[in-house]
């Protein structure tokens, strides 16, 4: 239902410029620590599924890229164990879902077609806040 080349990173934003930046030099800020660990832990995390040492890190890299893209600057929360699993659970069915399989997604998932339906219901307002805006208060 939403395509993922529509996040909101700006014209400017070009990650083959950073792609060889050399990690050696990072500050000793308690930032840098932490976006040195946030790399790591993404490159062995695709090294695991099975991507080369420079691919891994490439996409390592382009993906920290896009974060401060969208976060950079910010202080921003990032959940984990079930609300992480969850979350990304109902992004994936919102991603996949439309009229015709709503049956067939309660059925893999082992759910109610009504909860795949309030799923995608509540996905969809969240996906349309992120690249609308909201003018009124809607409720969750």
């Amino acid at each position: 239902m939403t395509d993922q080349i529509d996040l909101p990173l700006s014209d400017e934003f070009d990650p083959e410029r950073y792609m060889k930046a050399s990690f050696d030099d990072v500050p000793s800020k308690k930032w840098a620590r932490s976006l040195v660990e946030a790399v790591e832990v993404q490159e062995a995390t695709f090294r695991r599924m099975g991507y080369s040492p420079e691919d891994a890190m490439n996409l390592a890299r382009a993906g920290m890229l896009a974060l401060s893209q969208l976060w950079g600057g910010r202080s921003h929360y990032l959940p984990s164990g079930d609300s992480l699993n969850v979350a990304l659970r109902d992004a994936e069915i919102f991603r996949r879902a439309n009229r015709d399989n709503m049956g067939a997604l309660a059925a893999e998932y082992k759910m109610s077609q009504q909860h795949i339906e309030r799923i995608v219901r509540i996905q969809g307002r969240l996906h349309r806040r992120r690249t609308q805006g909201s003018l009124f208060h809607e409720p969750d």
